[in-house]
């Protein structure tokens, strides 16, 4: 583990060290990639994600979403969206990047993953690598932000993805086990990456004084023994409406907007987002140039 832990110290310092070489640009365009994280499965990262998308669409921002969850790639079944391609037909050489964008509710836009998308990105070679980072150029100038749902838990491949991210919201509930689990991916983040903008929300919250508790703990432990800032952005309720929303394959959003849940959802959305949208200085195609270098180290080391 330890030396699994220093080859992944190796890649972020050769990460933040190494010049790129860029494809041709096709207009330039900055876009904030924020990957949504958890310590732990179970704790609703992946409908936090989708409904944070639907919420900045509504608003007319544009929006793209990833799934980049390789073991629970379930993004699509969340939204009631059967995707006829996805990422591994991209990276397989089948299809072009804007060829399997998914238009779905309210101009969100999806790239699903498919079985086996992302594992794939370990494996291509420089010709296949330039012509997906084009992919990524022309699509940086047509979108905002870019959220990517990643996996649950410090998995190395998880890890590429929000190791690689400008930005990281990690997801928790009030449960001390899920707050130590986010605490522990906090602290990974720390360790590998200078100067993490980190963000906290509480899922699932009894009520808000339980939420804004655990949120305070994160924060509190984050500055005391690792010495960094961290948001607590604030807490969504447990909702009955989340739970129907999830069987009918609907965003709560759309199918009880007025709800709790929902409500709460919209206003961190908002307060997150607000005045930042244009001001992004992010790039995709540097992310996914991390990504690779980060993945593609670790799926051989």
């Amino acid at each position: 583990m330890q030396d699994q832990a220093e080859k992944l110290r190796q890649l972020v310092g050769k990460m933040n060290t190494s010049h790129f070489s860029e494809p041709a640009s096709t207009g330039g365009g900055t876009c904030r990639v924020v990957a949504v994280t958890s310590g732990k499965g179970g704790v609703g990262k992946t409908n936090i994600s989708v409904n944070f998308g639907l919420s900045l669409s509504k608003k007319g921002h544009r929006v793209l979403l990833m799934d980049a969850d390789m073991g629970l790639a379930n993004v699509d079944v969340m939204m009631g969206i059967i995707p006829p391609h996805t990422l591994f037909d991209v990276l397989n050489g089948k299809k072009r990047l804007s060829e399997i964008i998914i238009e779905g509710p309210l101009g969100l836009k999806l790239i699903a993953s498919g079985s086996g998308g992302i594992r794939e990105l370990a494996e291509l070679d420089d010709s296949q690598r330039d012509r997906f980072l084009q992919d990524l150029l022309e699509l940086q100038s047509q979108e905002e932000v870019i959220l990517i749902d990643t996996g649950a838990g410090l998995h190395r491949n998880v890890l590429a993805f929000v190791l690689a991210a400008d930005e990281v919201i990690v997801v928790t509930t009030p449960e001390p086990t899920a707050l130590m689990d986010a605490y522990g991916m906090i602290k990974t983040i720390y360790r590998e990456k200078k100067n993490p903008s980190i963000s906290v929300i509480v899922n699932m919250a009894s009520n808000p004084a339980e939420g804004e508790e655990a949120g305070r703990k994160l924060v509190v432990l984050s500055k005391r023994f690792l010495s960094i800032d961290i948001s607590y952005l604030g807490s969504i309720p447990r909702d009955m409406g989340m739970v129907r929303a999830v069987k009918e394959q609907k965003p709560i959003l759309l199918s009880s907007p007025m709800s709790p849940a929902a409500l709460s959802l919209t206003r961190i959305s908002d307060a997150y987002f607000s005045g930042k949208i244009h001001s992004a200085e992010g790039n995709l195609s540097h992310f996914f140039k991390k990504v690779t270098l980060l993945f593609g180290g670790h799926a051989h080391g």
